[in-house]
């Protein structure tokens, strides 16, 4: 909705402008809007971050069905074997042999033999306890981002990366002890330290305390009784042991690792997906349409207001010729002057009905843009996308007075229509934030129609309200004067010589009539007729009559070619 165009006259037509005012939010903002747009949370671009919130369990994000689709479709964890024919490969039950691609990998199998040579050497460092692996422990690579969320990631599908390469590269790689690797497993870092390594070293000791109670009260008079009590000390020596590897984990370096590699992770992704032909497509698509609805709601609103303007005017001519002699010849000529009537105030506001256009769907593009750079970061609200809407409708319409000022306004009256316009922005925000708000309460039938109602109303009060202030409080008057005295030194300038120029007029005219005699309302009508004319050879009339009436004497006969040539000779 642009500013309401207010007159800064000393008389304010109260009932006039709220009319103007609240029909215009009536009909832009709180109506052809919700027709034309629907909000959704997130926007309508897809990003990273918000596939990957849909992912984890809000559904209420908007997500395409093709991207939904693609989802699916990205294939099983492992894939059928197949042999050297492409023939599927079967085990000796019948059934197709499965391979987990991300355990079988080249690049994962090379990293553990560079590994294992290390760890023989006593130079293999685990940084998930600090400290250099034993010869004779128990070791097993991992992915520090797991294999499984790698592949199961909706924001990596969507990239189109592939999880293989993605989840076995040597920034994702960190050889540990196997129990901890077996125990972290398919969990994420923040999962696993904060959730599965307390639990599980809890429930450990809770185990060996039972099991060192038990132990102490078993028999040992039989073999048999004998094996049972060793076993149970092997057992309680081997949870002791587990305990142990998991107190030496070190937190903080483990959640360094996983930032390190979720840093190169996340990185290859957002480049990847940020700066493909799909994600470029989609942003410019929804942009460009987003700008043709918004151009269309401001036009479209403007039409609509007209019309309405002139219906209310000839509506109240219509019942009255319907209550005395009604013919259907003398109705259907007050319908032909009322459509003509319209006609004729709409082709009036043409050009402004292209401007409202080109500003609007200006803000649209901008709009839109802003709420998928937003949705890469974080999820927006749908309430973000009309509020965006508006904020960049109100900005475009300030900024095409700040930069190219079509007015030429001083100083002071620039800065008051911008504050007009941007407080208007500011007006129909605080009303879509109430109308929000109003139809989550009223959800009885016809509500949401009443909320909209209420919140145009609100929005023309506050516009109104504010437009006023600007320009007719005394104070802000004191303001605009204050600011008007700033000029710059090129309008200074035009304005001095403006007033010589007028000055300089002045003076040739009283001069002219002094010294020469001369009417200056006759040299206006000469100039008039030379200006007019267009036929060189009328205008060569208009000077010999003018020569003759003057008395002028010229080195040559007027209107004589021939005399005129000779003359120019004889200069050489």
């Amino acid at each position: 909705m642009s500013a309401t165009s207010t007159s800064t006259h000393a008389t304010f037509q109260l009932t006039e402008e709220l009319n103007k005012t609240i029909i215009q939010s009536l009909v832009s903002s709180f109506g052809l809007d919700f027709l034309l747009f629907e909000d959704k949370k997130g926007g309508e671009v897809a990003t990273i971050n918000n596939v990957r919130k849909y992912q984890s369990g809000e559904t209420d994000i908007h997500i395409s069905e093709q991207v939904k689709q693609e989802y699916k479709n990205q294939g099983a964890y492992k894939v059928t074997k197949l042999d050297a024919d492409g023939n599927q490969v079967f085990n000796s039950k019948g059934k197709t042999v499965k391979v987990d691609r991300y355990h079988t990998n080249s690049e994962y199998k090379n990293r553990g033999s560079v590994d294992k040579k290390l760890q023989q050497e006593g130079q293999l460092y685990d940084a998930y306890r600090d400290q250099n692996m034993a010869q004779n422990e128990n070791r097993q690579l991992d992915h520090i981002i797991s294999s499984h969320e790698a592949h199961n990631d909706a924001g990596r599908v969507l990239s189109g990366l592939d999880g293989v390469e993605l989840a076995n590269q040597s920034s994702n790689f960190q050889s540990t002890h196997s129990y901890i690797n077996n125990l972290k497993s398919a969990h994420s870092m923040d999962a696993f330290l904060n959730d599965v390594l307390p639990r599980t070293v809890q429930s450990k000791k809770i185990l060996i305390k039972a099991n060192q109670d038990k132990l102490a009260v078993m028999p040992e008079n039989t073999p048999q009784q004998r094996h049972k009590k060793r076993q149970l000390e092997d057992s309680i020596v081997k949870d002791k042991g587990h305990v142990e590897v998991l107190e030496s984990i070190d937190a903080d370096k483990m959640r360094k690792a996983d930032k390190l590699a979720r840093q190169q992770y996340d990185g290859q992704i957002n480049a990847k997906y940020y700066t493909s032909s799909k994600f470029l497509k989609s942003t410019g698509y929804e942009s460009v349409k987003s700008g043709l609805k918004m151009g269309m709601r401001q036009a479209l609103g403007m039409i609509l207001a007209e019309v309405w303007f002139e219906l209310k005017e000839h509506i109240p001519e219509l019942y009255k010729d319907s209550q005395g002699n009604f013919t259907l010849d003398r109705f259907l000529n007050r319908l032909k002057k009322m459509a003509t009537d319209i006609w004729t105030r709409i082709k009036t506001r043409f050009k402004d009905i292209l401007t409202e256009f080109k500003d609007g769907a200006i803000g649209g593009v901008l709009s839109s843009l802003t709420s998928t750079v937003m949705n890469i970061f974080f999820t927006t609200q749908k309430l973000i996308g009309k509020l965006l809407r508006e904020t960049w409708n109100s900005l475009v319409s300030a900024a095409k007075i700040v930069f190219f000022n079509p007015g030429k306004l001083a100083s002071g009256d620039l800065a008051r229509e911008v504050s007009r316009i941007l407080s208007t922005g500011v007006a129909v925000a605080m009303g879509v934030i109430l109308n929000q708000h109003l139809a989550t309460v009223m959800t009885f039938p016809l509500g949401s129609e009443l909320a909209a109602f209420i919140s145009a109303i609100t929005t023309g009060l506050m516009t109104l309200g504010i437009t006023y202030f600007l320009d007719h409080s005394e104070m802000m008057q004191k303001v605009w004067d204050f600011l008007n005295q700033f000029k710059s030194e090129a309008r200074q300038t035009l304005e001095y010589f403006q007033i010589v120029n007028t000055e300089l007029d002045r003076y040739l005219v009283e001069l002219a009539q002094i010294e020469f005699n001369f009417n200056t309302q006759d040299m206006t009508r000469f100039t008039d007729s030379l200006v007019s004319i267009n036929s060189e050879y009328e205008k060569g009339l208009i000077l010999t009559l003018e020569i003759k009436k003057r008395n002028i004497e010229l080195p040559f006969e007027s209107g004589n070619i021939d005399s005129t040539r000779n003359w120019l000779k004889s200069l050489c």
